[in-house]
């Protein structure tokens, strides 16, 4: 059985650069699922990656980080609330998207 993330973004030379996989389940006031970051540990970790990203339909808090020790991978958890007016929604996309793309300092 093979696993895939839904998005892998490549540059022009073909490396990836970031790794991101949806998740339309609602967080719960303890957080999201432990094997959702499991997951997106193994993609990170197969892409060669220091960053991956988890994007729930909707949760309790923008954005959560965890650094994973002796890895140097950090695992996002973004929430997007699909309930906003289709303008809103783009612009939260396009404001992710733009926080993937940038490097992590340290």
């Amino acid at each position: 059985m093979r696993i895939r993330p839904d998005l892998i973004w490549y540059d022009d030379s073909g490396a990836s650069l970031v790794v991101a996989d949806a998740k339309y389940k609602l967080g719960t006031p303890h957080g999201y699922p432990d094997a959702d970051l499991y997951q997106m540990l193994a993609y990170s970790t197969s892409l060669g990656l220091k960053d991956g990203h988890l994007v729930y339909a909707k949760g309790n808090a923008p954005h959560a980080g965890h650094l994973v020790r002796h890895s140097g991978i950090a695992l996002h958890q973004h929430a997007l609330d699909l309930d906003r007016p289709s303008s809103t929604l783009m612009r939260s996309i396009h404001a992710l998207a733009a926080r993937m793309v940038q490097p992590r300092s340290g």
